[in-house]
């Protein structure tokens, strides 16, 4: 039961529900390959039956390694169906990053197939191959699940970086992607919804809007490798809702126009410059933008917005159905409206915690002083915030990243975002110079159109922002370098010396 005591619907028995209502409708297509709802509920239950007499079940965790086709989205509702949770492994990771995961989430058992089996050189004690062992697994007595009412246990484990270079497990119950879901449904039409992209890695947390949220509606999931690979795919099927990150989208844009049947556009991940939502609803075809944001551990989303056309600067809302956010200082108490503070979550979203590591959950996930439902938590997210008049939430950037240039406290994001709206300026990354005091400052490396004047862009900052907070110095680059979890990646930008 939920905290409300509401029994909300599980993920698969969601997709189980629209199953018996449109078996014969396209659920999952990925190029040629192409699943009903029927099939897909079939095909899971079937699996579901094996995992289970390997001894899947409750708290126990299920590696997924499979490449992007239909039946990635059957091992996934498999898994949750036998009652157990998954932790999606991406074929692409390192041997290193794969093993460990394996390894730190203590799964005995893996989902993958024939070509990626070279990828488990020391297998796990379960090593199902879905397209070698599929005979044997549909003679196999199929499993739909128990109708027990509890959703406290596992549904799934992310494996997020941490800042010592160990990932962390993320570990979300069934009720917080529940609750997630009952949002995403209350929030986006079934039209919205009718031919949903899906280019998220299913390692990362808008997977689970990409993939449950249409199969939930009755829509159909399109499979995709990237977001790159848009044009492609909406030449076979009309994708109506794109879900990425603004750099992607931004990446995408100069190669062409986005399909006319998109009609939503989910943007999260990092700061949405009010340009890129500007252009987006110039198609004239684009007729809703949303900046949403929220870490793994809050599941997914945690605060959202609708994008006015002429929006400045885009706010990332307020808080999804179910959800509280607070801004507080160093000692836990609110800051007044306009203030930056750090962002603290709560409410039904909230992740149990990370897998084995009881002194980080205590660490980040803390008592919420606010509520009075025994046991409530809020979990400090390290990013900063303040409230603005109208209540929305405006993000200003990682609490790690605050700097302080000559005795003055900076937030690199803030200025981030204003290079974002100027017209010329495509990406943009900030960074503190340390040294001798007179060499203390602010660097900007731009990715910015052809013929740009930094010094007009300098003037802009100056029209804009304090003049502390306009960079000594502005660096072009031809792209801002990102790590594998997207952050930006400071050692591979040049020296300042190159500005």
């Amino acid at each position: 039961m939920s905290a409300e005591g509401k029994h909300r619907p599980l993920i698969h028995e969601l997709v189980a529900r629209q199953a018996a209502l449109t078996p014969d409708a396209e659920a999952v297509v990925a190029g040629r390959e192409r699943l009903s709802y029927g099939e897909v509920e079939e095909a899971a239950q079937l699996l579901a039956g094996h995992l289970r007499g390997l001894g899947a079940g409750r708290e126990t965790l299920v590696g997924i390694c499979l490449g992007r086709s239909p039946w990635m989205v059957v091992a996934m509702l498999a898994v949750l169906k036998a009652e157990a949770a998954y932790v999606p492994i991406d074929p692409a990771f390192p041997l290193e990053r794969r093993d460990f995961i394996l390894r730190d989430s203590g799964a005995e058992l893996i989902v993958t197939e024939e070509a990626l089996r070279e990828k488990w050189p020391e297998r796990p004690r379960g090593l199902v191959s879905l397209d070698r062992d599929w005979d044997r697994i549909a003679l196999g007595r199929p499993w739909a699940g128990e109708d027990t009412g509890g959703d406290r246990h596992l549904a799934y484990a992310l494996y997020t970086s941490g800042s010592t270079g160990r990932p962390k497990g993320v570990a979300v119950e069934h009720r917080s992607a529940a609750a997630f879901l009952d949002w995403a449904l209350d929030r986006f039409t079934p039209e919205e919804l009718r031919y949903t992209l899906a280019s998220t890695s299913m390692c990362f947390d808008l997977s689970v809007f990409e993939l449950f949220a249409p199969l939930a509606a009755g829509g159909t999931v399109v499979l995709a490798e990237t977001v790159f690979h848009l044009p492609v795919v909406a030449a076979d099927r009309p994708v109506t809702l794109v879900n990425t990150v603004p750099s992607l989208l931004l990446d995408l844009l100069p190669c062409g126009p986005l399909p006319p049947s998109v009609v939503t556009v989910n943007l999260a991940g990092e700061a949405l410059p009010s340009a890129l939502a500007r252009r987006l609803y110039a198609t004239g075809t684009v007729r809703r933008v949303h900046n949403l944001y929220g870490p793994s551990e809050d599941t997914t989303y945690s605060t959202w917005s609708l994008v006015g056309r002429d929006a400045d600067k885009p706010s990332i809302g307020r808080p999804v159905t179910g959800s509280t956010a607070y801004i507080l200082d160093a000692t836990g108490q609110p800051v007044a409206d306009g203030e930056a503070g750090e962002l603290h979550l709560g409410g039904r979203g909230l992740a149990r915690g990370y897998l084995g590591r009881p002194a980080l959950t205590a660490e980040r996930f803390v008592p919420d002083p606010f509520s009075t439902r025994p046991g409530a938590r809020l979990y400090r997210t390290g990013d900063l915030a303040r409230r603005l008049p109208d209540g929305d939430l405006d993000f200003l950037g990682r609490v790690d990243q605050q700097v302080k240039v000559r005795g003055l406290r900076i937030e690199p994001g803030e200025i981030e975002g204003v290079l974002m709206e100027h017209p010329g300026i495509r990406r943009a990354a900030v960074l503190a110079r340390t040294g001798r005091a007179d060499e203390a400052g602010l660097v900007a490396y731009v990715v910015a159109e052809e013929n740009v004047d930094l010094v007009s862009v300098r003037r802009f900052l100056r029209d804009r922002l304090p003049l502390h907070m306009v960079p000594g110095l502005f660096v072009p680059v031809e792209s801002i370098p990102l790590t594998v979890t997207g952050k930006v990646d400071v050692g591979a930008l040049p020296g300042a010396g190159a500005s």
